[in-house]
């Protein structure tokens, strides 16, 4: 384990170093290291690219944009975002943005924007549509079939968006009662499993290491992370899923990339190999697993 957190807290990557030190290891914000590693950081390439794609001034950048800022552990008291967040409020009114907006939110809630009612309203009406099984409907009222199997248009993909969107209310102290259909429809299903045939994965590349993710693709790290911080991964049916996960390791016991995008929206390694976000996720798995958040 030691040798895996030493490996995540190397200086090249100083995005993942601060959410390791700040998430992972819990060290407070005051602490020196973490100072120092939150001034790399700011100082870093990464995040200027990030602040880059604001300046297209398009909506899929601003998008892309505040999804990377989230994922590094920042907020919009680190970075000077909110122009451009409330830019891109007035400009969508959370309207137009397909399968986005719920991924949108998470991201929102991530970087300190909740208290905004705007974003309480919008993520209110979000759960306010699960449905009895704990899913949610493809948004689409045009199409008749869809990837994941799920009766009535059921969306495992729009699932689970929620699903990142409740662990991230979750970590604020903030649960609402949908929560636990939500985790209902995961545990009757194994976390990914058809109903059907329990061999079969409800989408399979769901049950890979995709990464980084977007509101249509995400990897089955990301969803354990969802569950773990939402307190059920120890349910006996998430084990087939932790197997699963257990074989994307390598030999030095870290895991690896298996697909992401052809032009990801920002660094995360070269697919097929050794990965430290998919690892970083799986660790923060197994760690919320064991602690208690705030109920």
């Amino acid at each position: 384990m030691n040798d895996l957190i030493n490996w995540l807290l190397e200086d090249e990557t100083p995005e993942i170093k601060y959410r390791t030190m700040i998430e992972l290891l819990d060290k407070p914000r005051e602490d020196l290291s973490v100072d120092s590693a939150y001034k790399a950081l700011i100082d870093s390439k990464a995040v200027a690219a990030a602040i880059d794609k604001f300046k297209a001034d398009k909506k899929w950048e601003d998008f892309n944009a505040l999804c990377t800022l989230a994922e590094f552990g920042l907020t919009k008291d680190d970075v000077p975002i909110d122009h451009y967040v409330q830019r891109f409020i007035t400009a969508t009114n959370f309207d137009n943005l397909m399968c986005g907006k719920v991924l949108l939110l998470r991201n929102l809630v991530a970087l300190g924007y909740f208290d905004d009612d705007r974003v309480q309203g919008e993520v209110s009406k979000a759960f306010s549509i699960i449905r009895e099984d704990g899913s949610f409907r493809c948004l689409s009222k045009t199409k008749k079939t869809n990837d994941s199997d799920l009766s009535d248009m059921g969306c495992y993909r729009q699932t689970t968006t929620h699903l990142l969107l409740a662990a991230e209310l979750k970590k604020k102290g903030i649960i609402l009662p949908q929560f636990e259909q939500l985790i209902s429809f995961y545990l009757n299903h194994d976390v990914v499993f058809r109903l059907d045939n329990k061999d079969d994965f409800i989408i399979k590349e769901m049950a890979g290491t995709f990464y980084p993710f977007d509101a249509v693709k995400m990897g089955l790290q990301m969803i354990m992370y969802g569950l773990s911080v939402l307190g059920v991964a120890n349910n006996p049916h998430c084990e087939d899923a932790w197997v699963l996960l257990e074989n994307k390791k390598d030999a030095e016991g870290r895991y690896v990339l298996e697909k992401s995008f052809s032009k990801p929206y920002f660094n995360v390694g070269k697919i097929g190999k050794q990965n430290k976000w998919v690892t970083l996720y799986v660790l923060l798995a197994k760690k919320y697993c064991h602690k208690v958040l705030p109920q």
